[in-house]
């Protein structure tokens, strides 16, 4: 919903060099906040940042903005939900604003370091002390809302919203990230803790960095819930929709028009009949994919039941090769989430009349929403087939199938399956959200570095919870809040997900997965809780997700064109990286071959 930048450096306050490098940030941020812009200027730290109003649309909400004493200044993005009643817990500080970024700074105030634990929400924030001469940094915890930091070629602590702020000063060299390009090799997307490029860093979600004195020391101050709940299902459908509706209701705040986006699933249906309850003038926005993979028969199920003013969009096959160009060349970094078209298409939609938009994101990773998770269901309920005769399975998985024996061939299959991944833990790993192989990626790069994602929590091979934490701090900050944050921002609109309000996240990390999935079912609880509010067509429909037709478009010829520009030729930039022969093995129409082309496509154009 907004930008924020800074610079941190000794005696820096006369030096115009600083200030035009300031001014350089916050304009290459303008889309992240078209509606204020303001600069302060101390001593050792500069802080800028660029407005997006939201919430108190008055002038009171300018930024940076200095608390009570004037002694601590703070720049922040993002939103804190429930902070009128935090407001009320804070009798000793006078407040001058309605706003939720005062109510931070008399919470530091009150808890310095603390700070964190009172914050429910998605926030980027930097406070300049000017009594301690620091800067105090924290992140939400699921990493909504971004916070990149780079030292400077001569020493200073640059911070910002994105990497193209930290470019803009000139203090910092674009060089790539070998382990980062391996992983999106890996995994179509950026590690959450890392960035494209090798001297730019992120503080991970969940973590607080404090600068002082020249030095960085970050630590993490939250973690998901080790410990299970011993609650029964009836109990826990009632906490589950107590949780859900409220934090709806806190999300729906705001003094903009705020809508909700439809794509026909149980999440984003379940998000739009709630949120009629506190609008009844909702507008809802879908995206309509061509044949099997459109969802807007369910999405109009659901609008016509709530009465939503809803719209719908989609793009031309002729259109799909300028807009994935026009995209890449606004991303700082390359993601190939298939998504992103439609992410674009329908943000762009959104921008016409509303400010705020409610998402479904992270119902399939807390609900338990994914077939993957089924799969390893099994693995726990059977055990690991004895992967000495992995090669009889798949042949009698092969002759059961040219005989059209299907019972046969499903129990070959399962057997190969199962002989492949001793545990569910190995199978997260290896075989979701997997693009290239390990193999695969060395032949690849030329310099190859393989980054191993770290977690900060136990990784139990015994319960199927751990998979579903595993992709909840992977691939959530990782590809789903990038791809919502940055395209959203390139609109000048923000994005709400309800689902990853801290206490609901913490409910539901800790219910027991009985209560999500099973071999027969997905997101059980959701389904118990809000199967009422939804229409059957929802309810019984197959998950399909928010993916792409990549096949299909690959073949278009202005697409077939530009991924022979870049991929057949020799001379282009990402043959600086991978290699030229292994990459023509890859191009065969699949998921491998659009994530080289985005990569292409993005060192063409941003690198």
């Amino acid at each position: 919903m907004c930008g924020i930048a800074g610079i941190v450096k000794k005696n820096i306050l006369n030096d115009d060099f600083y200030k035009r490098g300031l001014k350089n940030m916050t304009d290459s941020i303008i889309h992240r906040g078209p509606d204020d812009e303001g600069h302060e200027y101390f001593q050792n730290c500069f802080l800028g940042f660029r407005r997006l109003a939201i919430v108190d649309l008055s002038k009171d909400g300018h930024q940076p903005m200095y608390s009570d004493t004037k002694n601590e200044c703070i720049v922040f993005n993002g939103e804190i939900y429930g902070y009128r009643d935090l407001k009320k817990e804070i009798s000793e500080y006078t407040f001058k604003s309605n706003t939720d970024t005062e109510v931070i700074l008399a919470l530091y105030q009150k808890y310095g370091s603390e700070l964190p634990k009172h914050l429910n929400g998605m926030f980027s924030v930097a406070i300049w002390d000017e009594e301690k001469q620091q800067l105090f940094c924290v992140r939400d915890r699921f990493g909504e809302k971004p916070f990149y930091y780079a030292t400077g070629k001569n020493g200073e602590f640059i911070f910002a919203s994105e990497i193209k702020a930290i470019l803009a000063t000139g203090l910092v060299d674009k060089e790539l990230n070998d382990e980062a390009v391996s992983h999106f090799l890996r995994h179509s997307y950026i590690n959450g803790h890392q960035s494209i490029y090798k001297n730019i860093k992120v503080l991970p979600p969940a973590s607080q960095l404090v600068y002082k004195n020249g030095e960085i020391e970050i630590s993490q101050y939250w973690n998901l819930p080790e410990e299970e709940l011993n609650i029964t299902e009836n109990d826990a459908i009632q906490k589950f929709k107590r949780l859900v509706d409220k934090s709806v209701e806190k999300q729906l705040i705001a003094d903009v028009k705020v809508g909700a986006f439809l794509s026909g699933g149980l999440d984003s249906g379940t998000l739009v009949a709630l949120s009629s309850r506190y609008n009844s003038n909702l507008t809802t926005l879908g995206f309509e994919y061509q044949g099997e993979w459109n969802e807007m028969p369910e999405a109009r199920s659901i609008s016509q039941k709530y009465n939503t003013n809803h719209k719908e969009v989609s793009i031309k096959d002729e259109e799909i090769t300028n807009l994935l160009v026009e995209v890449l060349k606004k991303l700082d970094e390359p993601l190939a989430d298939t998504a992103i078209l439609a992410t674009y298409t329908i943000c762009e939609e959104a921008a016409k009349n509303m400010t705020v938009v409610i998402t479904g994101n992270a119902g399939d990773e807390l609900f338990g929403g994914y077939k993957w998770y089924q799969k390893e269901k099994e693995i726990l309920d059977k055990g690991r087939a004895n992967p000495n005769f992995l090669t009889f399975y798949k042949i009698g998985s092969t002759v059961s199938e040219k005989i059209g024996f299907r019972k046969g061939q499903d129990y070959f299959l399962d057997k190969v399956f199962r002989a492949k991944f001793p545990d569910i833990v190995a199978y997260q790993k290896e075989k979701v959200h997997s693009n290239f192989t390990k193999k695969e990626t060395a032949l690849l790069l030329k310099s190859h570095s393989e980054y191993e994602h770290l977690y900060d929590f136990p990784l139990d091979k015994t319960n199927l919870n751990t998979p579903m934490k595993m992709d909840l701090t992977n691939i959530i900050p990782g590809d789903y809040m990038v791809k919502d944050d940055r395209i959203a921002m390139m609109h000048s609109i923000e994005l709400r997900t309800p689902f990853l309000d801290r206490d609901l996240v913490e409910f539901c990390a800790a219910l027991p997965a009985k209560y999500k999935v099973n071999t027969e079912q997905t997101k059980i609880i959701l389904r118990k809780a809000f199967g009422e509010l939804l229409t059957d067509n929802i309810l019984n429909k197959r998950k399909q997700g928010f993916g792409a037709p990549v096949e299909k478009w690959l073949k278009i010829p202005a697409m077939e064109e530009l991924s022979s520009k870049i991929l057949r030729n020799p001379a282009s930039k990402i043959f600086l990286k991978l290699d030229f022969q292994q990459v023509q093995k890859s191009l065969q129409y699949n998921y491998k071959h659009w994530s080289l082309l985005v990569l292409g496509i993005w060192m063409e154009e941003r690198h």
